[in-house]
This record gives C-alpha cells, sequence and structure tokens, in this order.
C-alpha cells in the first residue's frame, strides 16, 4: 500500500477495515475484544469555587484473572443534561490537573483516604510526589465547562507503568500472564491499551455513569503519546463523536518521515508502546504496511482536529499537516487549505467542505489554553 495515497475511494469500508487490521497486527497490537465487566460507583461529589460540579468515579474492570480499578474525573456545568465532552487521558494524576484539594492524590495519599481505589500504575520507583495542579494549564476543566461541555479525564499510569513493566501491573494482567518478552508478535502495546480504557470509559458513560453527559457527543483528545492514543482509538470505536490530536508526532498524526522521532527510534526506545510486530519489521528496516495519514482517515466522515506546535520538531509539524491534507481526500475534500502551504505559528486551517482543521501553535511540546480555545470552537460546530 502506497504511503502516499489515501485509503482507495472506489470500496471505503473494505479498505478502511484492511488498513485498520494492519494498524492492529503491525503496529499497535490486537487488543481483547470481550470478556470484561465493567462497574462504578461514584466516590465523591462537589462544586468548586468556580462553580463547576466534580465528580469522582472509580471504574471497576473485572475478568476472571481479577479486578482493576482507575479513577476517572468529570467537571460538568453547574445544572448540565445531556452534554457534550472531552475525553483525554492525563500524564501525572488527576491531582495534577488542578489545584483542588479535593481531588484523590492516587499515589501519595493515605491509604484510609483511598479506600476501595487500588492504584497499581505507578511509575517505578516513586521518589518525589508529583506537586498538586502542576499541570491544571493542559486541562482547563472551568472554561471548557464555561463553554457547556464536561471534562472528562483519567490518569493513563492507572493503566500500568508507562514501561517494559506494563505487561506486570494494571490492565495487561487481567487478560494475560504474558511478559515483555513472552509477547505474541500481534498482542497489544501501551497505546493500545491506552486506547482500549478510553472505550471502556465510554461504555461506562453510555451504561449510565454520569448521566449528564451525552455519550453520543464525546470528543476523544490526546496530547503526545497520548494524542496517539486518541487516534487509535477514535480509528477503532466509531462511537467517539470527533477526534482530537495534540502534537502526536510519530505513529500519530504525522507521517512517518527521517524528520524528528521516527518509527526506528519508537521501536529502539519505546518498543513496549507497540505489537512485538512493529519492532521486528522496522529494525529490520523494513517498510511498514500503513502510514498515518491512513489512520487518520481510517476516523471519517467524523470530524478530526490536528494541531501541533512550531517548536516542536520532534513532533515533525510538517508532516501532521502532510498527514491531514492527504486524508482529507476520503471526507471528499477538494478546496480550503487541502491547497495551501504549511501554516504560520498561530495560524488556524479549517476545510471548507470537510469537518477538519488544524493549527500550529507558537511554542513547544506542550497542551496551552489557546489549543483548547480553537478546539471548543471546532466542537461548537462539529458536537
Amino acid at each position: 500500500m502506497d504511503p502516499a495515497t489515501p485509503l482507495a475511494e472506489a470500496n471505503p469500508a473494505a479498505s478502511r477495515e484492511d488498513v485498520l487490521a494492519h494498524f492492529r497486527e503491525d503496529v499497535y497490537g490486537c487488543a481483547p475484544v470481550d470478556g470484561w465487566e465493567l462497574a462504578w460507583e461514584l466516590a465523591a461529589e462537589h462544586v468548586t469555587a468556580t462553580q463547576m460540579v466534580r465528580q469522582q468515579w472509580v471504574l471497576s474492570i473485572s475478568t476472571e484473572l481479577g479486578t482493576h480499578r482507575c479513577v476517572v474525573m468529570i467537571d460538568l456545568p453547574r445544572g448540565a443534561t445531556a452534554v457534550p465532552a472531552f475525553l483525554a487521558l492525563n500524564f501525572r494524576g488527576n491531582h495534577a490537573c488542578t489545584a483542588d484539594g479535593d481531588v484523590l492524590d492516587l499515589q501519595h495519599e493515605p491509604p484510609e483516604r483511598l479506600g476501595a481505589i487500588h492504584y497499581t500504575g505507578l511509575r517505578e520507583p516513586v521518589t518525589l510526589p508529583v506537586p498538586r495542579g502542576i499541570e491544571a494549564h493542559r486541562w482547563p476543566a472551568e472554561l471548557v465547562t464555561s463553554r457547556g461541555y464536561a471534562a472528562i479525564t483519567s490518569c493513563y499510569l492507572q493503566c500500568g507503568p508507562d514501561s517494559v513493566d506494563v505487561f506486570r501491573h494494571g490492565i495487561h494482567p487481567l487478560f494475560s500472564s504474558t511478559t515483555a518478552d513472552t509477547r505474541d508478535p500481534r498482542a497489544w502495546g501501551g497505546i493500545a491499551i491506552w486506547s482500549w480504557l478510553l472505550s471502556r470509559i465510554l461504555d461506562a458513560l453510555e451504561a449510565g455513569m454520569a448521566p449528564a453527559v451525552d455519550a453520543g457527543r464525546v470528543a476523544v483528545l490526546g496530547h503526545s503519546r497520548l494524542g496517539k492514543a486518541a487516534l487509535w482509538a477514535a480509528a477503532q470505536d466509531p462511537r467517539f463523536a470527533a477526534a482530537i490530536s495534540n502534537n502526536s508526532g510519530c505513529m500519530g498524526a504525522a507521517l512517518s518521515r527521517p524528520v524528528g522521532e521516527t518509527p526506528e527510534v519508537l521501536a529502539r526506545i519505546r518498543p513496549y508502546w507497540f505489537a512485538p510486530r512493529f519492532t521486528e519489521t522496522v529494525l529490520a528496516g523494513q517498510p511498514l504496511p500503513v502510514d498515518q495519514h491512513q489512520l487518520i482517515a481510517a476516523i471519517a466522515p467524523r470530524p478530526v482536529y490536528v494541531a501541533s506546535a512550531s517548536d516542536d520538531a520532534n513532533a515533525d509539524p510538517q508532516g501532521e499537516f502532510a498527514a491531514l491534507r492527504t486524508a482529507a481526500a476520503v471526507w471528499g475534500a477538494h478546496t480550503g487549505p487541502a491547497d495551501l502551504e504549511f501554516p504560520e505559528p498561530d495560524t488556524v486551517r479549517w476545510w471548507s467542505d470537510a469537518p477538519l482543521a488544524h493549527h500550529v501553535r507558537r511554542g513547544g511540546h506542550d497542551m496551552m489554553p489557546w489549543d483548547w480555545m480553537q478546539w471548543l470552537s471546532f466542537a461548537d460546530r462539529w458536537l
């Protein structure tokens, strides 16, 4: 399959399934498709100083091999009913997303406060506490809820540590006792595990967790490695109403090019993110059967927003824009930004004939309130 060619228009349904099969087997790995049960309970709820309703839910995932729990924080406009939502995993804990002292710090608070919540996804070793609110700029819940949306987040480390030990702790042991060294060539890696959790949170929302959220209007969002996970979640799960990728780079929104981080680099330093087959193929110098414009195209006809940053060369902003521009053909797009050159910093590009948008924010590898302002405008139009 030519990596410069978007999905075939002659038979888009079959082509999409073929592309998804390649991404499952050759890139991210195959996730479990059944064999679990979900349960949830409301652990805490309060109205914040900014008049949001903040809920903390314990989501339990059970198989015949055990039960794993994670905490999902949901911020709602006060009095909300059936509101659309942004769903994103965070990096350092829900408490890192806000200065609110009522948000559980699952890494460092005493066990008596945690009750039945079991958090096995710690980075090992944890040497310093993660300061409360240290990543609040990435999660401006007050802004989101003021615009009429719910803001939903959970820490990705609750899936297991971001290391080869992700196969020894957290979600993976619910399904298999294999380790990084004994996995099947097509077995899931970290990105697929994080994506799988996003879909399980959506399952719970559909089934009645947080009834004020309209589960049919949930946009999945992610930054950096979690942007890769968000795109993969949306490509596989058509229930997500839209997808937003922020600085996701190589094996996310960017075409595979010899620029910045490359598949070869990731295969060497983060092999546990992917199926073993990905690492074997890339390190053998062989081309992958798919490229990232095809991942974006697999989300069609739903809305997609790709965000880049001017100083984030490692994520290849030009490759991210090129992938979206190429994928736009699957939406039938023929005019607008597809005909334009790579934009200047702090420029937002909207396709006139497709639910697609892109921006390059001035600055580096981060997720900032300016980014959120653009995504909220996009959601206003498409959600």
